[in-house]
């Protein structure tokens, strides 16, 4: 899994403010190299990108079929 660097500031921002929350979406983000597509993610458009929601928080990833590799590259919440 390839974080980038976008993902891995909003993840630390994310922590830094719920650090509870941000548990729940970190083991749905890992258990992604499993399974990429969950049934709690959703296809974005006619592209390999992927949005996976847990409660109020956020992760765009893109998967690459032929190697199966996954690239987090956005983490968020969706809470003002």
């Amino acid at each position: 899994m390839i974080w980038e660097r976008a993902a891995s500031e909003g993840l630390k921002r994310l922590r830094s403010r719920d650090g509870d929350a941000v548990k729940a979406l970190v083991k749905a983000i890992n258990t992604v190299a499993q399974n990429p597509e969950p049934a709690a993610s959703t296809k974005l458009g006619n592209t390999n990108l992927r949005r996976l929601r847990v409660d109020a928080c956020r992760a765009t990833y893109e998967i690459d079929g032929d190697t199966v590799a996954i690239k987090i590259l956005m983490v968020g919440s969706t809470a003002v």
